[in-house]
């Protein structure tokens, strides 16, 4: 069935008569990549899922088999082989974690720390350290990881010891993320190689 008509970016219908053939073209092949995406999309994540409750079904046989409470290390991390060691599976649970608003307070504290140290050479070091541990990624999210690492700095300044109290009081877990490596190799001389599900690695 045709389109009766089009709806434009600022949400205006255009009917269908006053619309180029190019741009219907354009959008019927737009659509259809999308769907075909969206449906592998949804295959991945019923195959995560699967996946998932494989791994799931094996940790209960350890437990049963042997007593152990957890196939993993504290975190619920998982890796296992096939019998002849060709096939690798992997399930990592990473935290999912992030600063609440009293992180802009310790970046000001931090600021006006290596603002009122003493000039030279090791302030510069420290301003850049600082200025680097704010700085949001492409994405726009902070790196998370090098506002933890300010806490490895011994700076001898009130402001600063305060904003590494806050920083550590102010990261809460909202949660976990399931991530899941499948590697085979068919030769024992050679590494490895994962089994690649990411569109922009095949």
């Amino acid at each position: 069935m045709k389109k009766q008509y089009y709806i434009d970016p600022m949400g205006d219908k255009i009917p269908a008569r006053h619309v180029k053939a190019y741009d219907k073209l354009r959008d019927r092949i737009a659509n259809q990549i999308a769907r075909a995406w969206a449906d592998e999309e949804a295959r991945l994540c019923a195959l995560k899922e699967r996946t998932i409750e494989l791994i799931e079904r094996l940790q209960t046989a350890a437990a049963k088999d042997a007593g152990v409470k957890d196939l993993g290390g504290p975190q619920g991390n998982v890796q296992f082989r096939s019998f002849d060691g060709s096939i690798t599976v992997c399930l990592d649970n990473a935290k999912r974690t992030e600063f609440d608003e009293r992180l802009h307070l310790a970046q000001e504290l931090i600021m006006q720390a290596v603002r009122e140290l003493a000039d030279g050479e090791h302030n510069a070091d420290l301003i850049e350290i600082a200025t680097k541990a704010f700085q949001p990624r492409r994405s726009g999210n902070l790196d998370m990881q090098r506002i933890r690492d300010l806490k490895t700095y011994k700076v001898r300044h009130p402001k600063w010891k305060k904003a590494i109290e806050i920083i550590s009081e102010c990261e809460r877990t909202i949660g976990h993320r399931q991530y899941v490596r499948v590697s085979t190799r068919d030769d024992k001389t050679k590494k490895p190689r994962n089994i690649m599900l990411d569109i922009a690695k095949v």
